[in-house]
């Protein structure tokens, strides 16, 4: 499902608020059960609560989202059951552009292992369904060393937990993950004024409730050398030691290094491509940001990186490209219980034009799993758009499939499309009403192709 940006929260100084909401919504599925067989329909009713608080000072700034849901269910009431979502990040200055705290933390429900939504409207379901909880906290220091160094030293500690939902829970929950990270890091100071280097060391360990461990030490350094005003070369070397349960750490461990090229022709453009070894394999790095018009953007990434099995979860986006509070989207990256050497190629493009927005991203994702070689290849592709039809009327369109074209095993290669519209109308006095329509087609080979279509009609208050 496409993530749904949050309403953003004003920055002002001292400008802090609290907004709580209430609201309602009766929605009307044709395959309740999510099956491949004997579809069954049914209303279900829905119970919505929630708020928003957060605000920004000179020394702080935190954004926090909550709501909560009950369904209830016309004829299939053993589904009767609760969801519930939590996302926040902040910020706070507690020494003069000296010491700082940074923290952020999800608590959502998801279907984890699998390729896309299992069902196409928001609700509880009759199986799969786990409650991830993500907070980190990370205290960092900065000291500026009489303009030549400027010096970074932080640490960081990240909870990943898994709990049972109100109805629907998984037959096999993860293991609960605990991750501690330091790092130093040293960047060119002032004084440099064509030259620019970094020098970054980190040690991230983590440990799991099943007793699997994941330790990786990197330094890295990296270089960059003005060859003209558009053009500059960049290099990057650095050494990789992994301590890692279950896997042959000689094979991803070693010196690594590469060079490349950035292109920077104006402040509109900035692109770079490297190419070295690293992982004993051969690594490319490419990162591009383009913006054809004031009020359109382009980016493109492509990294290879290892990860462990809660970094999948812990280090996806919550803030979009405008820095407002965004729905983790889980079911893009797809958890995996295990370590995994990771190709990961991204390509986006925002913009708004007048009364329109719109956007349009894609990803491919190339994983190996370290403890057993296996390979997995997914791609994903998603599109919206929206328009002010009035200054009370809104209207909304999306669309996305995901597709896990080489899977562990047969029964993963499962195809994924969605496609989703609504109509909001604002009445005055924070009431406003919403239709929407979402229509969700899972096709595997293996266990049968789930169809379900959606139709909802929804009221809230906001105070």
């Amino acid at each position: 499902m496409l993530c749904t940006a949050l309403p953003s929260l004003p920055a002002s100084a001292d400008d802090w608020i609290f907004k709580p909401f209430i609201g309602s919504s009766e929605q009307y599925t044709d395959n309740v059960f999510s099956s491949s067989s004997n579809e069954e329909s049914d209303f279900v009713t829905s119970l919505d609560l929630g708020f928003k608080f957060g605000g920004e000072t000179k020394r702080s700034k935190l954004d926090l989202s909550y709501n909560f849901s009950q369904d209830y269910y016309a004829n299939n009431s053993q589904l009767d059951g609760y969801t519930q979502n939590l996302i926040g990040t902040g910020t706070v200055e507690l020494i003069d552009n000296r010491f700082f705290i940074d923290g952020r933390v999800t608590f959502t429900e998801e279907t984890l292992g699998s390729a896309g939504s299992t069902s196409a409207g928001e609700r509880t379901q009759s199986s799969g369904r786990t409650q991830v909880f993500n907070g980190s906290i990370s205290p960092y220091l900065i000291q500026n060393f009489d303009g030549w160094v400027t010096g970074i030293a932080r640490y960081g500690h990240t909870e990943t937990q898994f709990f049972d939902a109100d109805v629907g829970n998984a037959s096999s929950a993860p293991a609960n993950q605990t991750s501690n990270e330091f790092q130093i890091k040293l960047t060119s100071g002032t004084r440099f004024t064509d030259i620019k280097w970094a020098w970054d060391n980190k040690l991230l360990s983590s440990e799991s409730d099943a007793n699997d461990s994941f330790s990786h030490f990197a330094s890295t350094g990296t270089s960059e050398l003005p060859l003209s005003r558009m053009f500059s070369l960049i290099g990057t070397f650095g050494y990789d030691s992994f301590d890692v349960t279950g896997i042959d750490d000689s094979k991803i461990s070693g010196l690594f290094g590469g060079a490349g090229v950035r292109f920077h022709p104006n402040n509109r453009t900035d692109a770079s491509v490297q190419v070295g070894r690293r992982f004993s394999d051969m690594v490319y790095d490419l990162n591009m940001s383009y913006a054809p018009t004031s009020q359109d953007n382009i980016t493109a990434s492509y990294v290879v990186s290892i990860q462990s099995a809660s970094s999948s979860l812990a280090d996806t986006d919550i803030l979009d490209a405008q820095g407002n509070l965004i729905q983790p989207n889980f079911s893009l990256t797809k958890y995996v219980d295990g370590v995994t050497k990771s190709k990961i190629f991204k390509l986006g493009w925002n913009g708004s034009r007048r009364r329109n927005s719109y956007g349009i991203s894609g990803n491919f994702i190339e994983r190996e799993i370290l403890s057993t070689g296996a390979d997995e290849q997914v791609v994903a592709i998603s599109g919206n758009y929206g328009r002010r039809l009035t200054p009370r009327a809104d209207l909304n369109i999306s669309a996305g499939i995901s597709d896990v074209i080489d899977g562990q095993v047969a029964a993963d290669e499962t195809t994924v499309y969605n496609f989703g519209s609504g109509y909001s109308y604002t009445f005055g006095n924070g009431l406003t009403g919403s239709a929407n329509y979402n229509y969700l087609l899972r096709d595997n080979n293996t266990s049968g192709d789930i169809a379900e279509n959606s139709f909802s009609i929804s009221l809230r208050k906001n105070f």
